[in-house]
């Protein structure tokens, strides 16, 4: 041995294992795996990561160190591996580019995304909240819309704003292999959706609707939490139970309070749904004045199956976009475009048809009065009939363009914030349309509502005050939950 070294120079010892020469040779590939070529040049198998195509190994020092009886060689310069060569490096071991960011990005144990980014989507989340609680407030100063022809513009709209980002972007409308049947069932939900709002609203009591549609934040975190595995713990279900003690009080369902009243606020509350859809087919009838108040309007048993529906369908929406959070924000637009275009084309045909044959046989069914039925004199059954209408005058055009505009970009702020932020959170945070919707109330219907006996009904009531200041405690207990809760340390908090 002894003399198989000495006759080896330190000249042909570097002609031989020289850089050039090494790159010379065939892809490192050909010797089967990077771990195997690290086994039979480096004696300590000391860790070697490769830069770029041909760049050659990092660890020249082990590669040259064999022994102590070797003549010393001059240590070769070690360049250290950019970021950009552990990506590419990376991917040689199945890993893209993509895992790889998404690793560097996620290093402070932040499960959701970059600490910036998630609070633009909070910001986003309330902004789109807000916007939910204006166009309902817009839509109900102009009554003479029908919801089915607003609901068919919206969707139009809509589809025709998604169709330039899919080409643009160059998505495929029917979405990318093993997301498409969760795309399919998404616009298929929300049809249904629409579809149990509308008989949810149109034949029961906005008290008994709200606080149940409002449920739904409740149930889109036990879902997260069960599908996604999202933290829920202490800190989760005392914001949960602070923001249903607001919801009480903001919607005061009647066996709580059976003595009061159905306020414009319990109105709009009832239509607010998970992305600012059309939705005001309530139509008040006014009660007997024989009959008590809990009593005066029967609750419909297919309006009340409807109303418990509701809630669930809109949860599973949530989870369903979640989980499609790799494709592209606008193939979803598209998707949910298709679904609220088919139920309100149904509903503009058939639904809202059945409606007028009801009002026309209740009309036939009551006796005229000879001194009411002047020239000047309207009949309720043309104005029935007119309700399926297109726009008149530029008012109707503007409020249900706003209407429009308001919903997409509800729809699209929802979509995108829930590629970061969990659907539990989200849904919390939403939650803020019941303060934004109060504030608005009080804009627009603010002052004395009534004057009865010397005593001033105001609309400023405590018990509205009391729900929206717990509302909005609420939202923001959610908003600085990562702030306060070490999942590490207090995963029970």
């Amino acid at each position: 041995r002894g003399r198989k070294q000495s006759s080896l120079s330190s000249a042909s010892f570097r002609s031989a294992t020289s850089y050039a020469s090494f790159r010379s040779c065939k892809s490192i590939k050909s010797f089967g795996s990077r771990a195997s070529f690290k086994s039979v040049v480096s004696r300590d198998n000391v860790s070697v990561r490769t830069g770029i195509a041909n760049e050659g190994y990092q660890d020249n020092l082990s590669f040259y160190s064999f022994n102590d009886d070797l003549p010393s060689l001059a240590p070769v310069n070690v360049v250290t591996p950019t970021q950009r060569q552990r990506s590419v490096s990376n991917s040689n071991n199945g890993e893209t580019t993509s895992d790889f960011w998404d690793k560097e990005l996620r290093k402070d144990g932040d499960e959701d995304g970059p600490r910036t980014y998630k609070y633009l989507a909070y910001l986003a989340v309330i902004v789109a909240a807000s916007a939910v609680a204006g166009s309902t407030t817009v839509t109900s100063q102009v009554p003479s819309i029908s919801p089915w022809v607003l609901l068919v513009y919206r969707s139009l709209l809509q589809l025709v704003t998604s169709f330039p980002l899919l080409l643009g972007t160059r998505s495929n409308c029917l979405g990318p292999p093993g997301y498409r049947w969760r795309l399919y069932l998404t616009g298929l939900l929300t049809g249904f959706l629409l579809l149990a709002l509308y008989l949810a609203i149109s034949s029961l009591p906005p008290r008994i609707v709200a606080p149940i549609l409002m449920t739904t934040p409740v149930l889109t975190m036990l879902l997260s939490c069960v599908v996604f595995g999202e933290h829920t713990g202490l800190y989760r279900m005392l914001t949960t139970t602070l923001f249903l003690a607001g919801l009480v009080l903001l919607t005061r369902p009647p066996p709580l309070f059976p003595n009061d009243a159905t306020d414009q606020l319990q109105v709009d509350l009832a239509q607010y749904n998970l992305y600012g859809y059309p939705t005001h087919f309530y139509q008040p009838t006014p009660p007997s004045p024989d009959t008590p108040l809990p009593l005066a309007q029967p609750v419909d048993t297919l309006g009340l199956v409807a109303a418990l529906v509701a809630p669930f369908l809109a949860a599973f929406i949530v989870i369903l976009t979640r989980q499609c959070r790799e494709v592209h924000f606008s193939v979803l637009l598209f998707w949910s475009a298709l679904g609220s275009l088919l139920v309100g084309c149904i509903g503009l045909y058939t639904l809202r048809q059945e409606e007028d044959g009801q009002e026309r046989s209740r009309d036939a069914r009551e006796i005229p009065d000879p001194a009411s039925t002047g020239p000047d004199m309207v009949n309720p059954t043309n104005i029935h009939s007119l309700s399926n209408r297109m726009f008149e005058g530029p008012t109707e055009w503007l409020v249900a363009t706003l209407v429009a505009i308001l919903g997409i970009f509800v729809n699209v702020a929802i979509t995108k914030a829930l590629q970061i932020v969990p659907p539990g959170k989200l849904v919390l945070l939403k939650s803020s349309e019941l303060v934004a919707g109060y504030v608005l109330h009080l804009c627009v219907w603010g002052g004395a509502t009534s004057v009865s006996a010397g005593v001033l009904g105001q609309s400023l009531q405590w018990l509205d005050l009391g729900g929206a200041v717990c509302v909005g405690l609420a939202v923001v207990c959610t908003g600085v939950e990562d702030l306060i809760v070490d999942t590490k340390r207090w995963r029970w908090f």
